[in-house]
This record gives C-alpha cells, sequence and structure tokens, in this order.
C-alpha cells in the first residue's frame, strides 16, 4: 500500500512547531516499513531527506490543490491520502485523512477571530475526509461538535510525538544554569508579555535568577541541534500560552529532561499530567511565583524532570506512527 503524505504544511520557512512534529511522526512511519510513504513537497520547500520516504513536487494554493492535487495522486496510484493539515481535496481519487490542529476561533480565550469562509472551508474539508486526526481530547471535541452527530466517528485522538533525550542524571539536573526557555511564535495568545512582567516581578526578588529567552518566529529561529541544546541547558522550559490544541513545548520539555512551567490548560494536563508546574494563564503573580520556585527547589526540579522525561515516554513518535498505520489499514477498507 501507497500512503501520500501531503507536505502542505511544510511550505513556509524552516519546519518548527506542528511542522516539525509531522516530519517527526512521518520518520518514525517510514522506519516501520510497514507500507510505502510519498511525501508531497510544495514547490520550493526544502527537502527534509528523511531514509526510506520518496519526495514528489506537489502543488502550492488552495486552487492548484483541489484541481492539480488529484490528477497527481492518481498518477502516483497512491491508496490513501495522509494531509498534515486540515485541507484535502474535495474530490479526492482515494481515501483521505485530515489534521485539525486546533480551531482557536471555537475558543474566545484565544483571541483569533477568523472569516466566516475559512470556517465554512474547514467543515467542508473535514467532512470530505475519510478520518479526522487531532493531536488533543479538547481539540477532537472541537472538531467534533464541528461536524456534527453524523460525522463525530470517525474524528480519533493522535497525539504528537517527540523523540527523548538520555535520562536525566542528577548532574545533568544540576548543571542546568541556562536561561529559562520559551518555544513558540509571538501570536498574542503565546502571552510573550506575561511572562516578561511575570520575569521581571521575579527578578526583583531573586536577583540571580537566569534570564528569559524567546526561540521562534519570526525573529529568532534555531535549528533542531540548537533547540536541543537550549532544552537540555535551560533552567526550565515555560509555556505561558492561553490557548493550545495541543502544547508541543511541554512535550519537547519533558522529552529533553527539562522542568515545566505551563498555563493550567486541558491540552498541557494531558500531556504533563502532575509532571509540571502549573500557573492559570495570564496570571503575572501565579508564573512570577512559578519561576521563583523552581528556580530556588532543587529537589523540585529534578522531580519534575525525572518524572516528565518518564512521562514523555507515553508520546514516542513511533506510536504516532503505529496509530497512523492503523488509521490507513482502516480508512482503505
Amino acid at each position: 500500500m501507497l500512503i501520500a503524505f501531503d507536505g502542505a504544511g511544510l511550505g513556509d520557512g524552516p519546519p518548527t512547531g506542528v511542522a516539525r512534529a509531522f516530519l517527526t511522526g512521518l520518520q518514525a512511519y517510514a522506519a516501520r516499513g510497514e507500507h510505502a510513504a510519498v511525501l508531497l513537497l510544495p514547490a520550493g520547500a526544502p527537502d527534509p531527506a528523511l531514509p526510506g520516504v520518496r519526495v514528489v513536487a506537489a502543488p502550492r494554493g488552495r486552487l492548484q490543490r483541489q484541481l492539480a492535487l488529484p490528477r497527481l495522486l492518481r498518477a502516483l496510484r497512491a491508496d490513501v491520502l495522509h494531509s498534515s493539515v486540515a485541507a484535502v481535496p474535495l474530490r479526492a481519487p482515494l481515501p483521505a485523512i485530515a489534521t485539525v490542529h486546533d480551531l482557536p476561533w471555537r475558543h474566545a480565550e484565544a483571541g483569533e477571530a477568523t472569516t466566516l469562509w475559512r470556517r465554512f472551508a474547514t467543515a467542508r474539508a473535514l467532512r470530505a475526509a475519510d478520518a479526522v486526526l487531532a493531536p488533543s481530547t479538547m481539540t477532537a471535541a472541537d472538531a467534533r461538535a464541528l461536524l456534527g452527530a453524523d460525522a463525530t466517528a470517525k474524528v480519533r485522538v493522535v497525539p504528537h510525538g517527540c523523540a527523548r533525550s538520555a535520562p536525566p542524571t542528577p548532574a545533568a539536573i544540576a548543571g542546568r544554569r541556562g536561561p529559562f526557555l520559551a518555544l513558540g511564535d509571538d501570536r498574542p495568545r503565546k502571552q510573550r508579555d506575561v511572562l516578561r512582567v511575570a520575569h521581571a516581578r521575579a527578578l526583583a526578588q531573586e536577583p540571580g535568577l537566569p534570564p528569559l529567552r524567546f526561540v521562534g518566529p519570526p525573529d529568532d529561529y534555531v535549528d533542531e541541534a540548537t533547540k536541543e541544546q537550549l532544552l537540555r541547558d535551560c533552567r526550565a522550559l515555560v509555556h505561558p500560552s492561553r490557548f493550545e490544541g495541543f502544547g508541543l513545548p511541554v512535550l519537547e520539555g519533558l522529552a529533553h529532561g527539562a522542568p515545566v512551567v505551563c498555563s493550567d490548560l486541558p491540552p498541557h494536563r494531558e500531556i504533563a499530567g502532575d509532571s509540571a508546574l502549573y500557573a492559570p494563564a495570564g496570571d503575572v503573580a501565579a508564573f512570577a511565583d512559578a519561576l521563583l520556585a523552581v528556580h530556588r527547589d532543587a529537589a523540585l526540579r529534578a522531580r519534575l524532570a525525572t518524572t516528565g522525561h518518564a512521562r514523555a515516554a507515553d508520546f514516542a513518535p513511533e506510536r504516532t506512527a503505529a496509530a497512523w498505520a492503523q488509521t490507513h489499514r482502516e480508512v482503505a477498507r
């Protein structure tokens, strides 16, 4: 069976966030060797050069995807289309799987309005898909509410995966003298300003507090090796977002043995469980207290690092790949 993976999310700049998670899952999928995999890469996007994955140039743009992508899929004789985004061709000549990462316009706290056309187009694309993958229980519930009762059975939760570093040793935990690290872009829902004010408040009480570093678009891209080194060195990973469909930085922190401080959101709880220090989203004082606690308390840092790293095993890329393969078998039938 040939699975065509739609890399529509890989066309804009270096792969970060969910685009990187998609490539991680695809790499694990190819390593299984169960089905052949071809990556439909938007023209001009860099080739990720994944072993066992053939790359084929694919059309860009909404109209071209609707018109030209079905012809490409026929020419490839693919058996299943697996899209990394919610959009799939409405007249796909084969079973299609869509991925919905979040639906922020269903949540007022996200502060991200959208057009009626986008809502309509998203709903129509998800209805056209034979299966819909969501990375968290909350996002799956949003997708089911959008689709209605007659289509909810095709929505399934498949979390993103992240490869783990070596288990954290006491020496490695004690050696974490880097900054408080915040991964992600600068959209308002990521609440960089809240974290800046919280850090300044904590610094006034603790002059030796580590600095704060933001990594992510638009201004601070780093390659994967540099990001992983930052995750291994940081005092803690801090993710204060007020809305997330998943919360990949939280998982990346756990997987690299970093103590994690994050906003108290359902997807974050689903990822980290009791292995993170939570603060209410938008609560400057609570985040300042959390930064001080994780900096001052060596035992707390050790507990978060060790239990978090162990919990990240539940989100191994191999599990994501296995869930993908099961879905491919089901929709192909």
